[in-house]
């Protein structure tokens, strides 16, 4: 292993073997159809020889799955919000199967086409149905329906754009037009965006049935505040760790002080839209990186899988 790479790295083998000419991969071996990137690919299987990710932004997000499934017990338990089409929730899976450990997977994609790709990518990478649950919905502080924009002034087809996010306050709805995407009625609102209604669901109803959560990774786009503020006692009572993306100053000042309040002890933080110094070199974090680990279910250092 490579002395620059973290630690854990050292826990997982690398996946050797054959893939399909134009999906993207990675160390573990989840495959990545080319569409949901706007690649093209052939189809034909090639050998490949896999390596650990090399460090950047989203190394981060890397260390804390990776150490996650170390920790958990026989049984992994993993949320991800704002999943777009699951990445991280299936390198959780084939990182739990590494380490001969069960695992439940909940996902949560408000995105239309985003959702049924998701569905498309657990079921390319042999994931067993009964192991995860696939949640179409907005993650929100209350239940309900929430305006979803899919589409920006500017346009921009699903898969070039994994940012979409629930309706700014104020934005009002000023015309229903004549179409729909992924089979919801657009709506075209004040400021140019265009939104479809989708389900609101609280993290609460998400994770009533879980018993304990190894991780919750969540990247909602500038909503990431309401919903700690909102679930904090849950989050407090059941969640070991969390990976949070951040998209304001405001916000991770916010969640530094409500975190730090409730006892969490933060392991990586790092200001969104600029450029960092990690223990892995200078990155420019697009959006924001924090990492906080709940004491109250600490468990040891993990050992060799």
């Amino acid at each position: 292993m490579p002395a620059q790479h973290h630690p854990i790295f050292g826990e997982f083998s690398p996946y050797v073997g054959e893939i399909p000419n134009g999906h993207e991969y990675d160390f573990l071996g989840t495959l990545t159809r080319p569409e949901f990137l706007a690649r093209d690919g052939s189809g034909e299987m090639v050998a490949v020889t896999t390596a650990y990710p090399y460090p950047n932004d989203e190394y981060f997000e890397w260390i804390d799955l990776l150490e996650s499934v170390a920790l958990a017990g026989n049984t992994y338990t993993m949320v991800e919000l704002g999943a777009g089409y699951g990445r991280w929730a299936v390198r959780a899976a084939f990182a739990a199967s590494q380490g001969k450990k069960a695992y439940h997977l909940i996902a949560v994609e408000a995105e239309p086409t985003h959702f049924q790709w998701m569905a498309m990518h657990f079921q390319e990478n042999g994931l067993e149905p009964a192991c995860h649950s696939l949640v179409h919905a907005a993650v929100s502080d209350k239940p309900g329906k929430v305006a979803f924009y899919v589409e920006a002034p500017h346009g921009g087809p699903p898969e070039a754009w994994y940012g979409q996010f629930m309706m700014m306050a104020g934005d009002d709805v000023e015309e229903v037009e004549e179409r729909e995407y992924g089979g919801l009625p657009v709506q075209r609102h004040r400021s140019g965006w265009k939104s479809v209604q989708v389900p609101a669901v609280t993290l609460e109803e998400l994770v009533r049935t879980c018993d304990t959560i190894d991780l919750i990774d969540m990247d909602i786009q500038g909503h990431e505040l309401a919903i700690v503020s909102a679930g904090i006692a849950l989050l407090n009572d059941k969640v070991k760790r969390v990976h949070i993306g951040t998209h304001s100053a405001e916000i991770e000042h916010g969640l530094r002080e409500l975190l730090r309040a409730q006892g969490w002890s933060c392991l990586f933080d790092y200001a969104g839209g600029g450029t960092s110094e990690t223990p892995w070199g200078a990155f420019h974090f697009q959006d924001g990186v924090q990492s906080w680990e709940n004491p109250r279910l600490r468990q040891p250092s993990p050992g060799p899988l």
